[in-house]
């Protein structure tokens, strides 16, 4: 079957384009419970364009993110994710949360995405339960888990990791130290670190404070409670 070239050019537009790529694929629930497009709101887009700046710059994103709560964050790393795993091959992403209600909001987030996925672009799966998401053919996987003992997440090689709430992990120190081991420091690969505030000295204040001085390879995003438009999840 030919493909017309503007079907193509769509389809190469919704790969390069994050933004092009939410609001005509992905859906998200409000808080009224209606299941709506995703349309960034003013956070996530300040969000997105300092990630993919840094991406541009320097092939990869290595970020830590200090935020406001109810800002969308979470919302968007794991469209984000979804859509790098949409339209790439051999990617596994990984995503800690610290309590157990916040991993299964999140798996449930990110299977919201795939059902809804138009039907000519939802790629089939060959694992769909309630911890990972896998793609038939593309050696592509979504999977979720809770910080607790000092091992999870040790094992894997990933590409792309989101660390939720990490200033609230149990055992945060050895998670976030096995964490940074398992991704290869090569170009195409994410990390991503967010939390709110939880206190001073542990490890999630420290490394946001190195982020801030220019002492580490990731950027401090911040993102302040008044860039919130009401707008969740």
């Amino acid at each position: 079957m030919t493909v017309s070239p503007i079907k193509l050019a769509k389809v190469q537009r919704l790969r390069d384009d994050f933004e092009y790529f939410a609001k005509h694929c992905l859906k998200i629930r409000t808080k009224s419970g209606t299941t709506i497009p995703f349309q960034m709101n003013a956070a996530q887009r300040r969000m997105h364009e300092q990630l993919e700046k840094q991406r541009k710059e320097t092939g990869k994103v290595r970020a830590i993110v200090l935020k406001g709560r109810q800002m969308g964050a979470s919302t968007y790393i794991e469209g984000r994710f979804y859509w790098r795993l949409w339209g790439g091959k051999g990617l596994r992403a990984f995503i800690l949360t610290h309590e157990q209600a916040a991993t299964d909001n999140l798996f449930v987030m990110a299977k919201r995405y795939h059902d809804n996925m138009p039907d000519a672009l939802r790629h089939p799966t060959k694992a769909a339960n309630a911890k990972e998401l896998a793609f038939e053919g593309r050696e592509c996987s979504y999977s979720v888990a809770t910080a607790g003992t000092k091992e999870v997440g040790r094992s894997s090689t990933l590409q792309l990791f989101h660390g939720s709430e990490v200033g609230f992990w149990p055992n945060a120190e050895d998670h976030t130290a096995g964490v940074i081991q398992t991704i290869a420091d090569v170009e195409g690969t994410e990390r991503i670190f967010e939390s709110t505030a939880n206190g001073i000295g542990n490890v999630f204040h420290r490394r946001y404070r190195a982020a801030e001085r220019g002492d580490s390879e990731d950027i401090a995003v911040f993102m302040p409670w008044h860039w919130d438009e009401g707008y969740v999840q």
